[in-house]
């Protein structure tokens, strides 16, 4: 199971390191080499908006569904959304802050953050930044191409474990492999969709995934505060 505040910091800080800034201090433990998602994907579905902007409502609303972002009626949390008529409220996955983005037909009349909590409004804004709600994000081809793959590797090793008479280790694996499919397929993503990176990012088998360290940019210091590490 995924610890919510961690998760938020992982978003947090994949979020500050993409959006251009140049004064970012990372402090992390050792979370900061477990696999992560491709940092091309990830800003690939990073929402920009602005006053004036011409957009319509249904057109950011499956922006944010493709971002991994889930509609919700009732309590807003992170990384869901909800809608009243012509306003759109998001709670990004990597802030303590929600935004209220306010439509007049196919344009974007106003921007603000707000407490989701108490629905005050602390800001008017005249641009905001929405960052994707799960670092395993991908774009919809890619998914069906990893499907594919996934379910071939599956069949493989499914009639290998039945061949040298363990079968079941066959039925948890096909079982395992294919709700997990199941979900990629409804939500985008499932538990533990960390275990098939490879498909998404088209490695080959025995490649490092790709970590935090990933998304810092060509000229960052590292500074590594272990006396006892082995650092490869």
């Amino acid at each position: 199971s995924i610890n919510e505040e961690i998760e938020k910091l992982r978003l947090s800080a994949t979020s500050a390191l993409l959006s251009g800034r140049r004064d970012i201090i990372v402090i992390s433990s050792v979370s900061c080499i477990y696999g992560i998602g491709n940092p091309d994907d990830f800003n690939s579905k990073v929402i920009h908006l602005a006053v004036n902007d011409k957009l319509s409502r249904n057109k950011l609303l499956h922006a944010l569904v493709d971002s991994l972002y889930s509609r919700t009626e009732l309590e807003l949390n992170r990384g869901k959304f909800r809608v009243k008529g012509d306003t759109v409220d998001v709670f990004p996955a990597s802030a303590d802050i929600a935004y209220r983005i306010i439509f007049f037909g196919d344009e974007i009349e106003s921007l603000a953050s707000f407490n989701p909590i108490d629905g005050l409004t602390i800001e008017k804004l005249n641009e905001i930044t929405v960052f994707p709600a799960n670092i395993f994000v991908t774009s919809k081809e890619k998914m069906k191409e990893a499907i594919w793959e996934i379910q071939a590797d599956m069949v493989k090793q499914v009639e290998y474990f039945k061949e040298i008479g363990r079968p079941l280790e066959a039925k948890r694996l096909e079982d395992r492999v294919t709700y997990d499919i199941e979900m990629m397929r409804e939500l985008g993503y499932c538990s533990g969709i960390e275990n098939y990176s490879r498909y998404f990012d088209g490695r080959s088998s025995g490649s490092r995934p790709f970590c935090l360290i990933d998304f810092f940019p060509s000229d960052f210091l590292m500074v590594i505060d272990e006396s006892h590490a082995t650092v490869p």
